[in-house]
């Protein structure tokens, strides 16, 4: 029997010195008055879920077919509670990416239903994007965190942007004029690694796997491109 991996994900600012403000979350909802601005999918079977204890008799949608502003605001009291108890707990960790602080849950699944968790944080995307960005997340983060320094935005730049800076560089470039090429290469790569050149090859090699806990020479892919005596004299030391 398969399994597959499930996962769910909210985006908030890696710079912020603050956590959430789920207080301000519920603030801003108790001044929504339009309630399209929440993102049912099964707007009555969704509400009943969240609201376990409404009596069954309780119309939740008008005439329409749009959810009473009642029972979504207090659909999305509920979402805010499960999200702030989701984040706080063991089933939630967080790693940070570009300018993003990702919070993600998940784990694989069986046909079960998902933790608590993964279930609170697809629901908080139900929530109107007012009020996801008052608490301080980042409702739609889609845009390729490679182009976080795009917008200007002060963050530490990633491989990626170097990768993608070397090929516009090279790919816009009527010629590649020798060693001017290179030393521009070199001080690109340097943004993110010890930057080539800064050190005699052995030294850099050594210094390298010593950095990143990883010998290069171990790996199929990256062998090829460490220069052949070079690799034979980081072997001979490493053996010594």
């Amino acid at each position: 029997m398969g399994a597959s991996m499930l996962t769910a994900t909210i985006a908030f600012p890696a710079e912020s010195t603050e956590p959430p403000n789920f207080d301000r979350g519920r603030q801003l909802l108790e001044a929504i008055t339009d309630a399209s601005l929440f993102t049912f999918d099964e707007p009555e079977v969704e509400l009943e879920e969240l609201l376990p204890d409404l009596d069954g008799e309780s119309d939740l949608v008008d005439e329409n077919g749009e959810v009473l502003i009642e029972y979504a605001r207090r659909a999305g009291l509920v979402i805010i509670n499960n999200l702030e108890k989701a984040l706080d707990s063991r089933e939630t960790t967080y790693l940070t990416v570009a300018d993003y602080r990702l919070y993600i849950s998940g784990g694989l699944a069986n046909g079960d239903t998902p933790t608590n968790a993964t279930q609170a944080i697809w629901d908080a995307y139900k929530l109107p994007e007012s009020v996801l960005l008052a608490m301080g997340f980042i409702p739609d983060y889609e845009q390729p965190f490679a182009h976080a320094n795009s917008r200007g935005a002060s963050v530490p730049l990633t491989d990626t942007d170097v990768v993608d800076a070397i090929a516009l560089g090279l790919g816009t470039s009527p010629e590649w004029p020798g060693t001017d090429t290179l030393k521009w290469i070199a001080e690109a790569i340097g943004k993110v690694r010890d930057e080539p050149g800064n050190a005699e090859p052995v030294v850099y090699l050594k210094r390298w796997s010593e950095r990143y806990g990883f010998d290069p020479l171990s790996s199929q892919f990256l062998s090829v491109y460490i220069v052949e005596e070079i690799g034979k004299a980081g072997e001979e030391e490493s053996e010594d």
